[in-house]
């Protein structure tokens, strides 16, 4: 059986500490269906024409469609509350059918909420990297998280 990470809740965040979670090998027949429906590019959809290019390229939409699968594998469910904006979103190489993306979630900072005691703001860098540890796409998102113990100062 295999032993499943405790939640992390908004006690339990360092800025600066790190967690992962992966990797997602991109199935092409995936990316070429969500593509075809969401953003029918040619270097998207049309192999002959990709071909010409590097290869089949993933939308930008379908890496944090997967930076968010992956999320999901995290213990975050249970404790976060929202998302409250991306920053800062970048592709910086492109991802291609067969690559394996892993989730790299770094906290960068957090601050307790001035209006509703039973939570906090966290803010995280979550990048998607490749297996040559070439980062695919990064971005910054403030999540609402709820606090372990809400009646205690931190």
């Amino acid at each position: 059986m295999t032993k499943t990470m405790d939640d992390i809740f908004f006690e339990d965040v360092i800025p600066g500490a790190a967690i992962r979670a992966g990797p997602y090998v991109i199935p092409e027949d995936e990316l070429l269906n969500f593509a075809s429906a969401w953003d029918p590019m040619p270097m998207h959809v049309d192999r002959a024409f990709a071909a010409k290019h590097g290869g089949l390229t993933a939308p930008g939409i379908y890496l944090l469609a997967i930076k968010l699968r992956l999320v999901h594998s995290l213990p975050l469910r249970r404790t976060v509350i929202a998302s409250v904006g991306y920053d800062e979103v970048r592709f910086h190489q492109p991802a291609h059918p067969g690559d394996a993306l892993t989730l790299e979630l770094t906290w960068t900072e957090k601050r307790r909420s001035r209006s509703k005691p039973d939570r906090g703001i966290v803010t995280g860098r979550y990048s998607l990297i490749n297996a040559a540890g070439e980062v695919v796409m990064s971005h910054l998102d403030a999540v609402v998280m709820r606090l372990r113990s809400p009646g205690l100062d931190p």
